[in-house]
């Protein structure tokens, strides 16, 4: 992949950069029009920065900084068609449940650059968050946990201070679209319980239609609609793992040996990070991540006894 680049010396031929995989997830708001909206509870992300917020969190204990951004997940399987199910089998999609709904607010150089970050589209942003200020309510998405898509990592030349070329490769195998799918109708599904019904919920599209709104012309309750859905708030969750992948002696797809040393005849040099993950994990990667480091220190201190 990067042997292209005549500038380098090829020391062993490794397939670094190939097996790329994320947590890819898309979102929608749920709103509840039963709960009155108070500003001084309104959580956003501008009463984050107030020196009375650090104040109130480091003394006391209180104020907004104690509210984490993922109030609650859940896990559950899919099976072939689809559909939810229950089952032994590691579960397929995480839903989580975050403390506010999208907003606009122009003011808000961290808001803008969040939004930026999701790489929402800036009129998708304007048509929802103008709505969502005034409202109660709660963000929901629905993450693909072992998606089957594989992206890469490529370098862009020879220049090591030069960003690297990065292909995601999302939602490229039509298994992950259909998971992903399952996990945005059970949000839907969720809104027509009788918890959420009883206090107003509804999501924006299916009580304000507009010309503004993703799929002006689609059904909120079709795929169609779910399709659009994938496409203008789909994104990972920063969760990038498998791109030095770690696999047993005589494995080609892998850089790395069971004792994080890159093989190929490279002496002295181990991958010590997420990228040696041949799958990602069933959920959030930090613990993991943690646990890599530690037994990759084990590792290199047993190497010197």
């Amino acid at each position: 992949m990067h042997v292209e680049l005549k500038s380098l010396v090829v020391m062993a031929d490794l397939p670094v950069g190939l097996n790329y995989q994320d947590h890819v997830s898309a979102f929608t708001d749920i709103f509840l029009d039963e709960i009155p909206f108070n500003e001084s509870q309104h959580v956003t992300i501008s009463k984050f920065q107030t020196i009375s917020s650090f104040i109130k969190y480091l003394l006391f204990g209180k104020g907004p900084l104690t509210t984490g951004p993922v109030q609650a997940v859940s896990f559950f399987d899919v099976d072939g068609t689809g559909d939810f199910c229950v089952s032994e089998e590691m579960p397929k999609v995480q839903i989580h449940s975050l403390m506010g709904p999208l907003q606009d607010d122009p003011n808000d150089d961290i808001n803008q650059q969040l939004n930026k970050m999701q790489n929402l589209k800036p009129n998708t942003v304007k048509a929802y968050g103008e709505h969502n200020t005034k409202r109660v309510g709660f963000l929901a998405t629905a993450c693909v946990l072992h998606p089957q898509s594989r992206g890469a990592v490529s370098l862009a030349s020879a220049d090591p201070l030069q960003r690297p070329i990065i292909n995601p490769n999302f939602l490229s195998e039509t298994r992950d679209r259909v998971v992903l799918k399952a996990g945005l109708r059970h949000i839907r599904d969720l809104v027509k319980t009788r918890a959420i019904s009883s206090l107003g919920g509804y999501t924006l599209d299916s009580k304000y239609p507009t010309r503004e709104r993703i799929a002006p012309d689609a059904d909120p309750e079709s795929e169609e609609y779910l399709e659009e859905l994938m496409e203008h708030f789909g994104q990972c969750i920063w969760h990038p793992a498998g791109s030095c992948k770690m696999g047993a002696e005589g494995d080609t797809s892998a850089v790395v040996d069971p004792q994080l040393r890159v093989q190929g005849g490279i002496q002295g040099l181990r991958v010590v990070d997420n990228s040696i993950m041949p799958h990602l994990t069933s959920g959030n990667t930090n613990a993991p991540a943690i646990m890599i480091g530690e037994k990759g220190s084990d590792l290199i201190l047993q190497s010197y006894k």
